[in-house]
């Protein structure tokens, strides 16, 4: 039971690890929770529905997941490929694609909940 403990106890220490290194050294990874914790700080002052603030923490971790996932996945190709391939920029191309869909369907749906709530 012990060891069982331990394992689990040792995967949030790595999870927890990997957050705190995301935020303290990577500038876009600390620039999307920065931007999250303002955009939690305005919508404090409406009067959201829970399920309105559901949907915004849900987006909100979303776009920081993916930024995450988008690091990750830049890490992998530089390790892989040091040195300029077209390929290895198509790939993190795509990623930070994904990372800015993700971003702008989230600013969208930010202006439709605080739409509601101005008009």
């Amino acid at each position: 039971m012990k060891s069982f403990l331990k394992k689990y106890v040792r995967k949030f220490y790595y999870a927890f690890s990997g957050l705190f290194r995301g935020i303290t050294h990577d500038a876009s990874i600390a620039l999307q929770c920065i931007l999250g914790i303002i955009a939690l700080a305005v919508f404090a002052f409406f009067d959201l529905t829970v399920t309105e603030w559901i949907v915004v923490i849900i987006l909100i971790a979303l776009v920081i997941t993916l930024e995450f996932v988008n690091s990750a996945v830049e890490h992998v190709v530089d390790f892989i490929s040091p040195n300029y391939h077209p390929q290895a920029k198509i790939i993190k191309d795509y990623m930070a694609a994904a990372v800015l869909v993700v971003s702008i369907a989230a600013g969208v749906i930010a202006c439709i909940i605080l739409g509601g709530k101005l008009l």
